[in-house]
């Protein structure tokens, strides 16, 4: 019942979000208009983006386009590049995956995407103060994304099975902890249960992601989690994937969608 009136409140809402001196001003309208999410048919980046919709019990579509794999080895991407790009381009010249679409209006880049829905849900934050923590933990979760991307896909040659197996015990057990000593400090830092306030907002729905990614790669490389090290982070992690409003998406085809796409060494199939 309460996602379901969440869901209403939402297609009637739309939350405009303006910042002046250490005040947030939010101006309602109402709408009935579809979020459209598009990206590849995998988690990446699109997860977050969709879980924040859910969690917002907003009315959105989430658009896959899927690598087909060809006789020689490599993809087929035309159901993006020549499906749906080309006409999105004509709304947004840097139209890219993924995309969040709100009737005319097409937002590429992965942040942009998710600051665009956090003013959209009011996932940004409530103050001048929380918005900028969202903003810098926004980025660190993409530095740590990108991080790991470069081990799951490991370059784009026939060596990269090989460069994986090369790479992998030094990511793991040294680069990756990286990330999670500065998490682990920030929330602590923070004092609250999520990285922003006692609320999820959107930095959140990405580094949740991440670190569900990271649970998988343990298992897969049969090592233990790394959160073992970050209590913190652990709890935080578990606090997250109890939230009542995404335990459907949790349960659902989405999240057992791919990690990565066909070309990854690591979690190209779906779990």
């Amino acid at each position: 019942m309460m996602r379901f009136l969440v869901s209403i409140v939402n297609r009637l809402l739309v939350r405009i979000f303006s910042v002046g001196r250490g005040s947030v001003t939010w101006l309602l309208l109402k709408t009935d208009e579809t979020v459209e999410v598009g990206y590849w048919k995998i988690r990446g980046l699109g997860a977050p983006l969709r879980m924040m919709c859910e969690y917002a019990g907003a009315h959105y579509e989430a658009l896959s386009f899927e690598a087909v794999e060809k006789p020689d080895g490599s993809y087929n991407m035309d159901s993006w590049f020549k499906g749906k790009k080309p006409e999105l381009l004509t709304l947004n010249a840097l139209t890219n995956l993924p995309y969040v679409r709100v009737g005319d209006v097409v937002v590429s880049q992965s942040n942009a995407c998710f600051t665009f829905l956090g003013r959209r849900f009011g996932l940004l934050g409530s103050t001048e103060d929380e918005v900028t923590k969202n903003e810098q933990c926004l980025c660190q979760v993409m530095d740590l994304r990108n991080d790991a991307v470069g081990l799951f896909y490991a370059g784009f040659g026939p060596e990269r099975a090989a460069v994986f197996e090369a790479k992998k015990d030094a990511y793991y057990t040294r680069k990756a902890p990286v990330h999670y000593a500065k998490f682990e400090h920030w929330l602590q830092s923070a004092g609250t249960k999520f990285l922003v306030s006692d609320a999820p907002q959107a930095a959140d729905f990405h580094l949740w992601e991440m670190l569900d990614q990271h649970e998988a790669l343990g298992r897969f490389l049969d090592k233990p989690s790394l959160l073992e090290g970050f209590p913190t982070l652990r709890r935080y992690y578990a606090d997250f994937g109890a939230l009542p409003q995404l335990q459907a998406y949790f349960h659902g085809p989405q999240h057992k969608l791919p990690i990565n796409n066909k070309r990854a060494v690591f979690g190209a199939q779906p779990l």
